[in-house]
């Protein structure tokens, strides 16, 4: 029986979509894409449950490493026996829990990847999708620039292999920013603000915040050009040369000997260096990775290096990740097609 509540039995909610014949073969053909892109370079398929217990996203949130704001959008529900469920909202935190669980013992380096959707309550407002295609690769056991730099080759030579011209990929690191909100002796609160503010790009508000405080001059001069920190290679020796605290040093440092190993690349013209990427504080560990191509007003992939989240789960094993958005890249693809 049909609820009578609902005015539009054949509407869909807010956030869901169908794909159609030629819609659903292009969203299909960029999966396929990127599977077998995956599959060629070495890494080897898990997949994950729709739905688990909740617990899984609640122990990580807890620790801090569940991305901003993602634990007030996972779908929970209850099932006959009373066992409070989830819908997948992130596939890494999942991923890190059968890493956990299945290759704790493993010494070697473990390349993985994934496909499915991944579920979300976004506001209504905000006109998200709540159900978004993903597929991504994880390379665990490796902490080396090296493991960096691979996962940078394969988000260029994936983008470059859908034809997607004038991609760009921005490369920031967290340890920058947390060098200097440390030096600067803000808050908890006043930290995550101005986090919110940076992430943003709200000069005039990260003007607001500073006035109120009382640090180094020279920190605060910084933190307030901080969404001006970004283009080339040159950037990172602009930042370094205004900076003293050893955290951010070290993060320039990173940067440098990462742009050393993917420099010589075909396709590294299409890299910039973005130092107000600050989203995921309690989430990455290293580099944040974003991947964007023209005519689409967000990005198209996103990842970094998480090194902690497996800990939350038992096991140390540093990591690296990233995910693609299927729906966005199949249309970019389309959008260049007809141009």
């Amino acid at each position: 029986m049909i609820d009578k509540q609902i005015k539009n039995p054949l509407r869909l909610p807010a956030g869901i979509k169908d794909y159609i014949f030629n819609e659903a073969e292009n969203h299909r053909h960029v999966e396929r894409g990127l599977t077998n892109l995956l599959q060629d370079k070495g890494y080897r398929e898990i997949i994950t449950p729709t739905f688990e217990y909740g617990e899984i996203f609640e122990i990580a949130t807890k620790a801090g490493m569940l991305r901003n704001g993602l634990d007030e959008k996972v779908y929970r529900f209850l099932d006959r026996d009373g066992n409070l469920l989830a819908l997948r909202a992130d596939f890494t935190a999942q991923i890190a829990r059968i890493a956990a669980a299945r290759f704790a013992d493993i010494e070697s380096v473990l390349k993985i990847f994934y496909t499915g959707k991944v579920f979300r309550a976004e506001p209504h407002h905000e006109g998200r999708s709540r159900e978004k295609w993903q597929v991504g690769f994880e390379i665990f056991n490796e902490a080396t620039v090296d493991a960096d730099a691979e996962a940078i080759i394969n988000i260029m030579e994936t983008l470059d292999h859908f034809k997607l011209s004038n991609f760009r990929i921005a490369i920031g690191h967290i340890g920058y920013f947390h060098g200097l909100v440390k030096e600067s002796g803000l808050s908890g609160d006043e930290r995550q603000q101005l986090r919110y503010l940076v992430e943003r790009k709200d000069m005039a508000g990260i003007g607001r915040l500073l006035d109120q405080t009382n640090m180094p001059v020279e920190v605060k001069n910084v933190l307030q050009n901080l969404p001006d920190l970004h283009g080339d290679v040159s950037v990172l020796e602009r930042a370094k040369t205004a900076i003293r605290n050893e955290k951010s040093q070290h993060a320039l440092g990173k940067l440098q000997k990462l742009w050393q190993k993917i420099s010589s690349h075909p396709l590294a013209k299409n890299i910039f260096f973005d130092l107000s990427e600050v989203e995921g504080m309690g989430y990455y560990t290293g580099i944040i990775l974003k991947a964007f191509t023209p005519g689409i007003g967000t990005e198209v992939g996103s990842g970094g290096r998480y090194d902690q989240l497996t800990a939350v789960f038992g096991t140390e094993m540093p990591a690296i990740g990233f995910s693609f958005d299927v729906h966005l890249l199949a249309s970019a693809r389309l959008m260049q097609q007809e141009e």
